[in-house]
Parts: structure tokens; C-alpha cells; sequence
């Protein structure tokens, strides 16, 4: 028994010699294994840069969310003005649709009642309602001040000429030349525009204004581009002559890619130009 045990670590010399080399091999292998340290350069990770896009990306976040937030203000849906509300970011067509709402009595009592308007979305509510402030009044103060707060100012670039003979001071003839110059011209931008109306020298422009508004918005742009020449010439603040070279300037140049390409036209003054240039567009 003790025989056949032996035969287990009974080893010939080609045997031994495998087996010292073996070990010796190993042995190498763990002496590099524990020196490895010293042949591998010792470098360190740089995170600067990643932490520099980290920080201005967080930077951009602080400016959004500071630009959201100033562009809110405490105000009073009553009598903010339009520049007011498009600061806020209610679009023009929805600004349209809420001036047509209070022209038609529409007032808010209370910041709920901004829901009420086609105007107002939710989202554009949750945005502003801890910012809408609306004096309280007593109910004495609503019930004295009820005809004043519903009282109806005209728009005059959209008014019909029934609207128009409501307002005290203008009977049927200054209607008429009203709208007619009010078509010339592509609407009104100033109440000094009513002093250009032919036969409305006594109108009492004071007595107008406190019963009517203008809104620049509803103005009717026409494209430079495409009127002819004598449509230029109805024009209320082009004449023949500055029609005439209008045309030609635009049959030798081409059409104009801007309305401030008019002024290279020497004809034509910087006030005819200030005059003229709301009045026209390049496109359609």
C-alpha cells in the first residue's frame, strides 16, 4: 500500500526538470506581478474640464429660469397696457381677442375671472396668477364706478359707421370722410392724423379721445411691391411724383427686399419715410 503511495511523487529526471522550470516560471510571474506598480506612469484623472461644462450648464439654467422669472411683474389685468401683456408673453392674436373681451365689458373682479377669457390659457394663468393684483374695492366704490368700467371705447381702425356715429361729436359726414381717408391711408396711429381729414377742422379731437382708442395692430399693411401706380398714388402721403419713381426705382432694382431700402430713393425725405413706413410691407 505504502508502495503504490510512493508512485504518486515518484518523478523521473525529464519529470523533475518540467517541474523546476514550471516553478521558476511562476515564481517570475509573481515577482512582476507585485512590481508592476513601478513600470506604469502614475497619472491622475483631469475632471476639470467636465466640471467646467457641469457649472456652465447649471450657469444657463440660472439665466433661463432668472429671465423667466423677471420678465413677471404685479399688475392689474384692468389697465395693464398692451406692451405690458406681450411682455408677459401673451401673444397678438390673443391680445386681439382680449381687448375685443373688454371692449365688450369684460373685467376682471378677481384673478379667477381671468379664466373666463378665450385669451387667457391655463398654462399661460398658472404662469401669472401670483402676479395678477386687483385692488379691492368696496361695493359702494363698484356700484359709483359700474358706468365708467363699462363704458366702451371705439377702436377706430375696425369701428363700422354705426360705432363711429355713437361717439358724440361726429355726425354722418364726418363719418364718411372719416372712413374714407381711414381706407387711403391703411389706418390710423395718432389722433394728429384727424387733422389731415379734409372738412373736420372743428372736430373736437379732446372730446374724441375719451370716448375712443387706436390700436397700431389693426393697421392694413399693403405690399410695396406688388401696388401699382395708381394705387400708389391714393396713397394719402405719396404723391404722383413719388409714386411715379417709386415704380420706376422698383422696375430698374427689383423689388425691395426692406422697407428702409425706400430711403435710398432720394425723392424720398426721411419724414416722407417715417411717414410711409408703417404703411407697407415687402411679402405677403
Amino acid at each position: 500500500m505504502i508502495d503504490k503511495f510512493k508512485n504518486y511523487f515518484t518523478y523521473n529526471k525529464k519529470e523533475r526538470n518540467g517541474i523546476l522550470l514550471l516553478s521558476f516560471v511562476l515564481f517570475l510571474l509573481i515577482i512582476f506581478y507585485q512590481f508592476t506598480y513601478l513600470f506604469v506612469p502614475n497619472t491622475k484623472t483631469d475632471f476639470s474640464e467636465f466640471e467646467n461644462l457641469l457649472s456652465e450648464l447649471e450657469y444657463e439654467k440660472d439665466v433661463v429660469s432668472s429671465v423667466v422669472k423677471d420678465s413677471l411683474f404685479y399688475f392689474n389685468p384692468n389697465t395693464l397696457n398692451d406692451n405690458g401683456w406681450i411682455s408677459l408673453g401673451l401673444s397678438e392674436g390673443k391680445l386681439k381677442v382680449l381687448r375685443n373681451y373688454q371692449i365688450k365689458g369684460g373685467y376682471f373682479k378677481q384673478k379667477e375671472d381671468l379664466k373666463r377669457c378665450y385669451a387667457i390659457g391655463d398654462s399661460f394663468y398658472l404662469k401669472i396668477k401670483d402676479f395678477i393684483d386687483i385692488p379691492k374695492i368696496s361695493k359702494k366704490t363698484i356700484k359709483e364706478s359700474e358706468p365708467i368700467i363699462r363704458k366702451q371705447l371705439i377702436e377706430l381702425n375696425q369701428a363700422d359707421s354705426l360705432e363711429l356715429l355713437s361717439i358724440k361729436g361726429v355726425g354722418p359726414f364726418y363719418v364718411k370722410q372719416i372712413l374714407k381717408y381711414r381706407n387711403e391711408l391703411g389706418g390710423f396711429i395718432s389722433y394728429k392724423q384727424f387733422a389731415e381729414i379734409w372738412g373736420l377742422e372743428n372736430l373736437n379731437i379732446k372730446k374724441l379721445k375719451s370716448q375712443s382708442r387706436i390700436d397700431s395692430i389693426y393697421i392694413s399693411k399693403r405690399n410695396i411691391n406688388s401696388l401699382t401706380f395708381d394705387e400708389l398714388r391714393i396713397h394719402p402721403y405719396i404723391n404722383y411724383k413719388e409714386a411715379k419713381i417709386i415704380v420706376n426705382f422698383r422696375k430698374q432694382h427689383g423689388d425691395f427686399q426692406s422697407i428702409k431700402y425706400i430711403q435710398k430713393i432720394k425723392l424720398i425725405t426721411p419724414e416722407i419715410f417715417r411717414k410711409i413706413a408703417p404703411y407697407f410691407k415687402t411679402n405677403d
